[in-house]
């Protein structure tokens, strides 16, 4: 954690964007510079790799375990094809993508049962963009309803434009839950960090897709006037 000049404090929540996998300085994302440049405290929830239930759990323990008062939440929410998934008997999570393997849910489950496992995600839930958005737009507004109704302040961006697609997979059910979780979100002009970093010709890894020091050092500029305005904002 950075040294603490007054109160008040951002926390980061996400993946591994907000993380900031394979910077140079690890962990030293667009959130934790700006943190920095403001002279305020940071903190880093953030799980590389994880889906959007992950993130609305992230926020949740976090102002369970902590004060609601005097803090900023950086949210970027995650591709919906993540599926945040509980192991019984485990009691553990993991995270099942679309690149994912047997050998990573084989420690936990064995190489049989990991199998079955990724056969029926990748028949099902990783195969079905309805199933996505059903699934994160969710978990998103009830997040956001937590955030509201203990008045703490976000700023919220987002990995997946597809969840707020309106022309395909969208019925009224899920065109409903768009209208609810759609006006609190925010972009990096008008596109996601990832796209974003791609538009700029910012350097970006393979095969991890994480965008490095050029992107996370414009973000921090993109981003800090808004970071300020929130911290002003808030009561003393």
């Amino acid at each position: 954690m950075q040294q603490i000049t007054n109160m008040k404090k951002i926390v980061g929540f996400g993946d591994s964007f907000v993380y900031g996998s394979e910077l140079q300085r690890e962990g030293h994302s667009w959130v934790s510079q700006c943190a920095e440049k403001l002279e305020v405290g940071y903190e880093t929830t953030s799980v590389p790799g994880c889906g959007n239930e992950n993130i609305s759990m992230q926020i949740l323990t976090y102002f369970a375990n902590n004060p609601k008062k005097n803090t900023l939440a950086v949210i970027n929410w995650t591709w919906g094809a993540r599926w945040d998934f509980y192991v019984p008997g485990k009691e553990q999570w993991t995270t099942l993508g679309l690149s994912c393997v047997p050998s990573k849910l084989a420690p936990l489950v064995g190489l049989e049962e990991a199998t079955k496992i990724l056969e029926f995600y990748n028949k099902y839930p990783g195969h079905s963009t309805l199933w996505d958005k059903f699934r994160s737009l969710q978990t998103i507004h009830s997040t956001q309803q937590f955030l509201k109704l203990h008045n703490i302040p976000s700023v919220q961006t987002y990995m997946d434009s597809e969840i707020w697609d309106t022309k395909w997979h969208a019925p009224d059910y899920i065109r409903t839950l768009q209208d609810l979780t759609k006006e609190p979100l925010q972009t990096f002009e008008g596109e996601s960090f990832l796209d974003w970093s791609y538009t700029n010709k910012f350097e970006v890894t393979q095969p991890w897709l994480h965008p490095l020091e050029d992107a996370h050092n414009a973000a921090c500029e993109l981003w800090i006037d808004v970071y300020r305005q929130a911290l002003a904002s808030m009561p003393s």
